[in-house]
């Protein structure tokens, strides 16, 4: 079932087991069953888990934990008041995020970015929870600033869990149409670069074409002072120039950047 569908399954009562056990992971991996007995009802931790929003530990203690469908619905469900209606599809689906439309009740369009940790990033327990939240915190802040500050980025509506919501954008990816859209995703590189904003995975994929050239997936940000963040704007550079068939010197003459600073 899909996240629309599994919401609508759900009751206020099972929204507070889920919101217990996210509580309950800031300090345990499997939250006891003691813990949870106390507080709810075993056949409504059955149903959750039947719903493949819990997943069960036999060993060494009987005990709990939120699955990534349920993280998903748990953020779907704190956004209800500001959502009206959410695709029962995703619209795009990759390694770090899963991308729905969906409608404000003022109607506006919008997409709801539901971004997943990756693998090297787990390093502790339920850090596919975590990992995936501080991603989303990283891409909003990025987007918020670069947007108020005139790039052309998707506009950054609100932030909830994991899932950041922006404003929907009518276009395609620059890779399928192959517009001159240069200026504007310099513009956008030069106005990152004034925030010490580094885009480090910057390609044809991550240029989305309607009226102007719109640069989106800013979860693998990097500040322009961390190390090894020229190497990152390097490839960035690089895979734009091959791409427009554009000398890099140029480029960087147009970010305001000596090449022998990138390069050396």
């Amino acid at each position: 079932m899909n996240v629309v569908t599994l919401h609508r399954s759900l009751d206020d009562v099972d929204f507070r087991i889920l919101k217990t056990l996210e509580d309950a992971h800031k300090k345990y991996e499997f939250v006891p069953h003691e813990f949870l007995e106390r507080r709810v009802d075993e056949g409504r931790l059955r149903k959750l888990h039947h719903l493949g929003l819990l997943r069960r530990n036999a060993t060494p203690w009987l005990g709990w934990k939120l699955t990534p469908r349920g993280y998903d619905v748990l953020a779907f469900h704190a956004l209800r008041r500001r959502i009206a209606k959410l695709a029962s599809s995703p619209i795009g689906v990759g390694k770090d995020s899963v991308v729905y439309m969906g409608e404000t009740h003022s109607g506006l369009k919008v997409v709801l970015k539901f971004h997943k940790s990756s693998k090297h990033t787990r390093v502790r327990h339920m850090d596919y929870i975590f990992g995936a939240r501080s991603s989303a915190l990283a891409e909003f802040s990025a987007l918020t600033k670069i947007f108020e500050a005139g790039g052309l980025v998707p506009e950054p509506i609100m932030l909830s869990k994991h899932v950041v919501v922006m404003r929907y954008i009518e276009g395609v990816e620059l890779y399928k149409c192959k517009r001159d859209v240069l200026d504007d995703v310099l513009h956008t590189v030069k106005t990152a670069l004034s925030l010490g904003i580094v885009h480090g995975d910057l390609s044809p994929y991550n240029v989305l074409v309607g009226d102007r050239g719109y640069v989106i997936d800013w979860s693998q940000w990097v500040p322009l002072d961390k190390p090894g963040a020229l190497e990152r704007l390097k490839r960035d550079v690089d895979n734009i120039a091959e791409f427009f068939n554009v000398d890099s010197v140029t480029i960087y003459r147009e970010l305001g950047m000596e090449y022998r600073q990138i390069n050396k």
